[in-house]
């Protein structure tokens, strides 16, 4: 697997890790992860191979071993898992230029909304106003952008 997707992939958990609440620093060290992978000029493959991957500034046992994972097999069983935690369309919500992960997590925990689609219907009938962290400004702007 080619380093810009991993990264990216490394990138997505850290989001999705913030969309399932989970402890903001497991967020953010994937987060980190992914810049820190961004600036490896190394073979990624050479550094899983010879166990130098955790020499990578921001890079800890855990998140080693899911890029050896992706490295080696092109597969992740936690990155999987956590695609699973959630419908398809509601990291397809983050997106949308003004929504980050608090406020899609609000829209599908609070109005279950799970698509653009469902996001599109609820500020037309201005259901998001009502929500914390959104107001009138903010359903234009998402029915602006989508």
């Amino acid at each position: 697997m080619e380093k810009k997707t991993i990264v990216a992939i490394l990138d997505e958990m850290g989001t999705l890790l913030e969309l399932q609440g989970a402890n903001p620093f497991k967020s953010r060290a994937f987060h980190n992860a992914s810049r820190a992978l961004e600036g490896v000029t190394e073979d990624l493959r050479e550094l899983v191979e010879t166990e130098r991957l955790r020499e990578v500034p921001g890079i800890g046992e855990s998140i080693s071993k899911i890029i050896a994972d992706l490295v080696l097999t092109g597969k992740s069983k936690e990155y999987d898992d956590l695609r699973k935690a959630f419908p398809p369309g509601v990291p397809e919500m983050l997106r949308v230029q003004g929504l980050g992960p608090k406020k899609v997590k609000v829209l599908y925990e609070k109005m279950k909304i799970t698509s653009l689609d469902e996001l599109e219907a609820a500020a037309k009938a201005n259901k998001l106003a009502s929500l914390p962290g959104f107001g009138e400004k903010t359903e234009e702007n998402i029915l602006k952008v989508i």
